[in-house]
């Protein structure tokens, strides 16, 4: 009984990364981070996602009585579940047209309105290249010009299971997930063929 008891504690362990905040904290524009990602896309007329993320400065916040507006609507929060229970929150949509500006703010649970950010973006000149065609058997090369953005790139992999190939994991949030800042006008990311193999997985072929 004291095994089941330890796991039990272990898995709730695991899964505090969120709080929801007292009353009083989410009730205080001091006590809220938020970080603001805009995904831009192929298409002429729209964005492909804005997100928002909100924490404390150290745990995401899950509490559905504070609101984000982007350009007066309000974004959606949803909650994914990842590995140990842990909780993703975002506000989110993909539903937006694009505009020359973007003007969000946060409503607190006492109804209080508070700007966040007035973000209008500047043309993009960059330029990326890589191979259409991933093989793991050699490195990834990414590499870039005329670059004018501040961006944080994110590599993940899908993986299985050497010894059970229909066993799967890897995606974004996996701890072997690889973050890059470009902030060069010019330059080249190199992924090593190490990245797609352990000792356990192997990526799944993109091809």
């Amino acid at each position: 009984m004291r095994y089941y008891k330890t796991l039990f504690l272990l898995l709730l362990f695991q899964s505090c990364n969120t709080t929801t905040l007292s009353k009083e904290e989410a009730n205080n524009i001091s006590n809220i981070h938020v970080e603001i990602l805009i995904e831009d896309g192929d298409n002429e007329t729209s964005l492909n996602k804005v997100s928002a993320y909100l924490s404390n400065g150290e745990k995401r916040i899950i509490n559905k009585n504070i609101k984000i507006l982007l350009n007066e609507k309000p974004l959606d929060l949803f909650v994914r579940t990842g590995n140990y229970y842990d909780k993703h929150p975002v506000y989110y949509t993909d539903d937006l047209s694009r505009k020359e500006a973007y003007y969000f703010e946060i409503i607190l649970p006492d109804s209080t309105k508070y700007p966040i950010a007035y973000i209008k973006p500047s043309k993009i000149t960059s330029e990326f290249n890589c191979s259409e065609n991933i093989s793991l058997d050699n490195d990834f090369i990414l590499d870039w010009n005329t670059n004018n953005v501040l961006a944080n790139m994110e590599l993940w992999k899908l993986v299985h299971q050497k010894d059970n190939p229909n066993m799967h994991s890897g995606g974004r949030y996996a701890e072997s997930t690889l973050h890059y800042t470009i902030n060069t006008k010019k330059g080249s990311y190199k992924v090593p063929k190490s990245f797609y193999k352990d000792s356990l997985t192997v990526a799944d072929n993109p091809s």
